[in-house]
């Protein structure tokens, strides 16, 4: 960031907190939410700190978080204490004010960005040991593994087959027929294979339960053809896990909702994309590694009758790769968040 932004971004900022009311004697810690999947990350902290205020990025995102049963407070705030899953320091241009990030997905899809990005952190939880190595091989000073705490719920018994069973009567999925989940990163992002399915669906429709998450970006006309496809459940929720946990199994391209799938030991088909970019060639290789590769529709609906049907030839590579992207996966990655947090929090009482 530039010295002028900087400068913009800091003088509205400290006159602003001259007339904040955030003048209580206690420690004031703030979760910075720039949207409702940063909420979802952070919710199974939040449930171990009351006490953490939400700040919403706008009123609309407010508004968004009271339909989850979150009551939020609008930027900007003056805490002691500033938690963020996004690389946003810059909205907290005061030097006293500890922040402390953590991933909003899981591991680097992506190469990381600068390394000054995070050591603007005073902590940044990566979401694996391995992961935190690889940043300090790359001079990231400030990183711990804890895993991925958005997940923990499907771990530690928070998600149990009665709540599966109500979700996908609630559905209406057909018990004889296996649930297909197709993802795709943003359309506009030159990685992303939707137009590869989106408008086809249909052809696979009355074979199995098909169950779509997009990325929120995506364009309107591609979200509408999916949702007028007869037979097709487009999911709203963001709260994505439980539908992971009723699936048989994904289609996807290089989003990092993959991850979270496969950190549930199930299979999953992937359409090759172009190579290039920031996109980890760690990720491309695991893609090979792990799924069944296509380039086609028609590739892709041959795949789906290989996967569901034959030996689960994938499994060793998956425990490999899930044990490098997020270390222990034993529902307790938001209790060793909890420990790290703690620490900056005693230090800075």
């Amino acid at each position: 960031m530039s010295d002028i932004k900087k400068i913009r971004n800091y003088l509205p900022y400290l006159i602003a907190r001259l007339f904040s009311k955030d003048k209580s004697n206690e420690q004031l810690v703030d979760f910075y939410c720039d949207n409702i999947t940063d909420y979802i990350c952070f919710k199974k902290l939040l449930k171990e700190y009351p006490q953490i205020r939400v700040v919403a990025k706008n009123k609309t995102l407010k508004e968004k978080l009271s339909s989850y049963g979150v009551s939020a407070i609008t930027y900007p705030s003056y805490p002691d204490v500033v938690i963020m899953c996004r690389h946003s320091t810059w909205r907290y241009p005061l030097a006293r004010i500890k922040k402390i990030g953590m991933r909003h997905g899981p591991y680097h899809f992506k190469d990381f960005i600068k390394t000054d990005y995070y050591n603007q952190f005073d902590l940044f939880m990566f979401t694996s040991p391995t992961e935190a190595k690889q940043a300090k091989d790359r001079g990231i000073k400030n990183g711990v593994g804890v895993g991925f705490p958005k997940i923990d719920d499907a771990f530690d018994g928070s998600i149990n087959q009665k709540d599966l069973d109500i979700l996908q009567e609630k559905l209406k999925l057909k018990q004889d027929k296996k649930t297909i989940i197709f993802s795709a990163t943003w359309s506009k992002s030159n990685y992303s294979a939707i137009n590869k399915w989106y408008y086809r669906l249909g052809e696979i429709a009355d074979k199995y339960n098909i169950l779509v998450t997009v990325h929120e970006w995506t364009p309107d006309q591609i979200k509408d053809t999916i949702k007028e496809t007869s037979n097709i459940t487009y999911i709203e929720d963001k709260e994505i896990l439980p539908f992971l946990m009723i699936s048989d199994l994904m289609v996807g391209d290089i989003s990092s909702i993959i991850a979270e799938f496969m950190a549930l030991d199930k299979k999953v088909i992937t359409y090759k994309i172009p190579v290039g970019g920031r996109i980890s060639q760690e990720i491309i290789q695991m893609l090979d590694e792990t799924s069944y590769r296509v380039d086609t529709f028609e590739s892709m609906s041959k795949a789906i009758d290989i996967a569901l049907n034959s030996h689960d030839i994938h499994k060793e590579k998956r425990h490999y790769y899930n044990e490098r992207m997020f270390g222990k996966l034993d529902g307790k990655a938001h209790l060793r968040a909890k420990q790290e947090i703690d620490k900056i929090l005693r230090a800075n009482s």
